[in-house]
């Protein structure tokens, strides 16, 4: 370790970084200063270094840490783009364009099939990438810096299509991009072609549902994009061959680096593939020099140019993973592989063993952190399928080179196929293995810290052969990032989750019990038969966010009725966590996501209730459920039966010496009909917080009906630029004329409301 000097100077360079991004740069000087001062076995140059790299890492980041995206434009204009690639499923119709101006966008041309590096002329907005709508989730700003993307076009309509300018340098690359999935899609059935076009160059296509699913279980999911896997198999590839040819160790490595770097650029040179490019390189380097391609010294090297030449990346999941990965090798791999040597497996199979139980120990509180999942057998799985990568990539390069001659071609196919079938098949089995999906809440940052360090003690004993004491401190570790102690909430809390043009509510009552009340989704048109879209969100934003705030089963949903935009994310919610009672109007609706739901809960066992107008629920701990509606008969003839027979309720709290209750009112989608009803039916409407009816549609929120309930707050759960002009201007006067204070989702994100004895608060995301 005592050659490792770059180690604490990357540490110092990155912690700068970040202590400017987190707005205190002070912090980091002050921690490097004190161990520049304390460390008085260390050379003088060293300590110095620790405080200028601190120093250079803030400046670095106040200069260069923030990413400045294009405000949004509020009218259509017209934008002149070429094709770049698809950016989706093929039905999809979503496409990666670069404008003229160089800023790379994606669109939805339903209807259009253009061909990469054709030049298009397109009517539409532009909108820069959305921050986190909901507390707790990832970036999307983040998500496309990582990917190069400026923003997108919303509501883009195609004016004009020209052919490609072939002898334009800038896209020979997505043309050969093209090409090759063009090629490998003729030879490869589905999944096999996305699976190999994701691992040969970061492709995003369109795997089954249940298939990606299955591959995040397994941890194996990080075959499908191009990153440090691949990089390292090209690079391995690449010195194997140049070996082969006669290159001595030196010029082997060298030029192996020089293959590295355009095939990171082939891959489409996202963060993520540069990254892993600048670390294979600075390995290769060293082994071309003599020195161990596994140093800390090149781990270090890559970690400061990464971050100096993008310090916002270094707050990023994908950052973390890389260099959690490599450095949990550099700690575990070597040790691990002396202790097995006893056990009689072979060399080969021991190596591979160590390096998967060593990445494994190195990444997985921050894929619980980040994907929300804990993969028992991602050790078994990674190292069953990591092996037969290499070879899969090995076989598509050969399958793209020997395209012109269709039998060799067709042969090596089949062996593809073989290969990519394997790997299904190992995936597929291990997800369903007993427990393979285990739902985790994200660790706090301080327990991945804690168990970080952890990790650094358990690798120093593993070296000394203290086995027993490393597994102990590892398994402390990582109960700590399993079950934290979490401070507890005697609070009342109810989220409005933004889910776009549709409802989610998530109540969270003093005792801990959670109860949702419809959980997104979006309109269905047709009847019922086939997938539904309106699934994805439940499974995309609801899902997460339960689980994010340490949601793991749900002790109801209400569902306020049936429409796709409130039903859409039940099905997946109880799919994943269960209930233990499920709420619904009893309408009769042909949807598929509402039927979906209803087969999910008669699948689980889960009773079923219909309330009605007079019910009453209690939860225990003060908070009761106040059914005003839907009563009986139903109302017919409405403007829309469906959203008239909508589940409505008052929810009222208690607490403990409490003068005045808090009184919250759901409404669905109801509308004036309603509304004259529930006037007319005698309930106490009065209510400090309303859920406006209909994402505040003009056909609800009479000016009788707000009078009556007289709200402090006003929640509107609507989707930004949504087609129906909710909310209608006419509603919001309404509102505000009746002195509510109006919280929309789609202006403020989640909306959030603390309720704490009788004290009444609320936060927005944004």
């Amino acid at each position: 370790m005592a050659r490792a000097y770059l180690a604490p100077l990357a540490a110092a360079f990155v912690g700068g970084i970040v202590a400017e991004l987190r707005g205190c740069p002070q912090l980091a000087l002050a921690l490097a200063a004190v161990v520049a001062a304390a460390g008085s076995r260390l050379p003088f140059a060293l300590r110095l270094g620790l405080v200028a790299c601190a120093a250079l890492g803030a400046l670095d980041a106040r200069e260069r840490g923030t990413i400045v995206f294009a405000p949004a434009d509020v009218r259509t204009a017209s934008y002149a783009a070429t094709v770049l690639e698809r950016a989706g499923p093929p039905d999809a119709g979503e496409w990666l364009l670069e404008l003229a101006d160089g800023r790379r966008v994606t669109a939805v041309l339903p209807h259009a099939h253009p061909s990469v590096c054709e030049r298009l002329t397109l009517r539409a907005r532009f909108e820069p990438p959305d921050q986190a709508r909901n507390p707790g989730e990832p970036s999307p700003r983040e998500f496309a810096a990582e990917r190069g993307l400026a923003g997108r076009l919303l509501h883009a309509h195609l004016q004009h299509v020209a052919a490609c300018d072939r002898g334009d340098v800038r896209y020979w690359l997505p043309r050969l991009r093209a090409w090759a999935g063009a090629k490998i899609r003729r030879r490869l059935d589905e999944p096999f072609a996305t699976i190999l076009a994701g691992a040969m160059w970061g492709e995003r296509g369109s795997l089954p549902p249940d298939l990606r699913a299955e591959f995040q279980d397994t941890g194996t999911v990080h075959i499908l994009v191009t990153a440090g896997l691949h990089l390292g198999v090209v690079a391995a590839l690449a010195s194997w061959m140049l070996g082969a040819l006669g290159a001595g160790r030196a010029a082997a490595s060298l030029g192996a680096i020089a293959l590295v770097w355009p095939y990171a650029l082939f891959s489409g040179a996202h963060l993520p593939s540069v990254r892993a490019a600048t670390m294979v390189s600075f390995a290769l380097f060293a082994r071309a020099v003599g020195r161990s391609a596994y140093s800390w010294n090149a781990w270090a090297a890559a970690a400061i140019v990464v971050s100096a030449l993008r310090p916002s990346s270094t707050g990023s999941l994908s950052f973390a993973l890389s260099f959690s990965c490599v450095g949990a090798i550099l700690l575990f791999a070597e040790p691990l592989t002396r202790a097995l040597e006893g056990c009689g497996i072979p060399d080969p199979l021991r190596e591979a063993l160590a390096l998967t139980f060593a990445t494994q120990i190195g990444t997985w509180p921050l894929t619980a952190y980040g994907f929300l999942v804990f993969a028992p057998y991602a050790p078994l799985a990674n190292a069953l399928v990591v092996p037969a990568v290499g070879l899969a990539m090995l076989l598509g390069f050969l399958l793209l080179a020997a395209s012109p001659i269709p039998l060799l071609a067709q042969a090596i196919a089949a062996l593809e196929t073989s290969v990519l079938a394997w790997i299904v098949g190992v995936v597929r089995f291990a997800a369903g293995l007993p427990g393979a999906h285990v739902v985790a809440t994200p660790p706090p940052v301080w327990s991945i810290a804690l168990y970080d360090v952890a990790a650094c003690v358990a690798a120093a004993l593993l070296a000394r052969g203290r086995y027993a004491f490393a597994a102990l401190i590892l398994c402390v570790a990582s109960a700590l990032c399993v079950w934290p102690p979490r401070p507890a909430s005697h609070d009342l809390t109810i989220t409005a989750i933004d889910v776009g043009q549709a409802d989610a509510i998530l109540i969270q009552t003093p005792s801990g019990r959670t109860i949702l009340v419809d959980a997104g989704g979006r309109l269905e048109r047709g009847t019922l038969g086939g997938g539904s879209p309106a699934e994805a969100v439940g499974e995309r934003v609801v899902v997460p966010f339960l689980v994010r705030h340490g949601t793991h089963h749900v002790d109801a949903v209400i569902l306020s009725h049936p429409h796709g935009d409130h039903a859409g994310g039940v099905a997946p919610v109880l799919r994943s966590l269960g209930a233990d009672r499920f709420a619904d109007g009893g309408q009769t609706y042909a949807g598929h996501a509402y039927h979906d739901a209803l087969d999910v809960a008669r699948v689980k066992h889960i009773p079923m209730t219909e309330p009605r107008a007079g019910d009453d629920w209690s939860t225990g701990d003060g908070v009761t459920f106040r059914f005003y509606g839907p009563a009986e008969p139903f109302l017919h003839g409405t403007r829309n039966d469906i959203n008239s027979n909508s589940v409505v309720f008052m929810l009222e709290y208690r607490c403990p010496g409490c003068r005045t209750p808090f009184r919250m009112l759901f409404t669905g989608d109801a509308g004036a009909e309603t509304e004259r009803r529930l006037l007319a039916s005698g309930f106490d409407l009065h209510a400090d917080v309303l859920k406006v009816g209909h994402h505040g549609s003009a056909y609800s929120s009479s000016p009788e009906f707000v009078r009556a309930v007289s709200p402090r707050y006003a929640i509107v759960s609507v989707g930004k630029h949504n087609l129906f002009g909710h909310p209608a201007p006419r509603t919001i006067d309404t509102l505000a004329r009746a002195g509510a204070t109006i919280y929309r989702t789609d202006e403020r994100g989640a909306i959030v409301v603390h309720v704490n004895g009788e004290t009444v608060s609320l936060a927005t995301q944004l």
